[in-house]
């Protein structure tokens, strides 16, 4: 029996639409072509798997449900179209623990 994605998202239906335009920007003028193709791919199965539900308030959310590559994934691209246009104020990194090694995932 095949696993359900288990990252699982309820967002307005105004935030599905933003994440789509992000991607589609993504697959139009990523500068590489391997982020183009991940957007959309990314594009395609949450176009195909997304579903709209009313909420307790009778409000409409869009339920994305990811596998967590496709999240992190998702992430990424979010993070890349946001390159350029939120410069880092200061080195958050700088205050990070070092690890032990590996990657921790």
């Amino acid at each position: 029996m095949a696993q359900l994605p288990n990252v699982k998202l309820k967002v307005h239906p105004s935030m599905f639409d933003l994440m789509m335009s992000v991607l589609e920007g993504n697959a139009d003028s990523a500068a590489d072509e391997r982020t183009r193709m991940d957007a959309r791919d990314l594009m395609e199965k949450r176009m195909r798997f997304t579903r709209l539900y009313p909420g307790k308030d009778g409000e409409l959310y869009a339920s994305v449900q990811m596998y967590e590559s496709e999240a992190a994934e998702m992430i990424w691209q979010l993070l890349y179209a946001c390159g350029g246009v939120y410069p880092p104020k200061k080195e958050y990194s700088q205050g990070l623990k070092h690890g032990g090694g590996h990657d921790g995932g």
